[in-house]
């Protein structure tokens, strides 16, 4: 068998076994991570799951895949997704639990410095949006009961607009946090 026939073969091999299909002249919009989720531990059913999860923020939010759970938003935020199963983020290339890393919630300090951070889920749990600079950042249709963290520099304040672009709230300066804040009616947040 040629090396490039054995090549195929492997990769038809490894595509049927994380649960996708895709046909020999099919071209994807953006890298599939499934394979690096499983080399970093993850089953295939996982790794699935949170590229299809990634494949859903990235058609709302834009921006780019550089990881199996991480989205880089042109440059300006972080989008960090928890794998399917699990309560956190957290960081694949490392044996880590997802208790051990999180990039906007740590020790005392609740955020990075400059940075606002929203949860969609309640007391820092769930896919979390780390935005450092300056601008406006669409929801990915959190409708639930979520939080968020305000680190940035003294005196900067988040803003939170509905669909009509009405202002909804304007959060504390820095150091401020709510582990229980409701995203139903939030279509953007701007962190400055």
């Amino acid at each position: 068998m040629s090396g490039r026939r054995l090549a195929a073969v492997l990769a038809a091999t490894a595509l049927s076994l994380l649960g996708g299909a895709v046909s020999a002249g099919a071209a994807q919009a953006h890298p599939d991570f499934r394979a690096e989720a499983v080399a970093a531990g993850l089953t295939a059913d996982q790794a699935t799951a949170l590229q299809a999860k990634a494949d859903r923020y990235l058609a709302t939010t834009g921006g780019k895949q550089i990881a199996p759970n991480k989205i880089d938003v042109n440059g300006t935020a972080t989008v960090l997704l928890t794998v399917p199963g699990e309560a956190k983020v957290r960081e694949l290339k490392t044996a880590n639990t997802a208790a051990d890393w999180d990039p906007c919630f740590y020790g005392e300090q609740h955020a990075k410095d400059g940075y606002f951070c929203a949860y969609s889920e309640h007391w820092y749990m769930g896919d979390a949006i780390e935005m450092y600079n300056c601008a406006g950042y669409s929801l990915p249709n959190w409708t639930g009961t979520g939080s968020w963290i305000n680190q940035q520099t003294p005196g900067t304040r988040a803003r939170f607009y509905g669909q009509s672009g009405n202002l909804l709230f304007t959060t504390p300066a820095p150091d401020s946090f709510d582990d229980e804040y409701y995203w139903g009616p939030v279509w953007t947040i701007r962190n400055c």
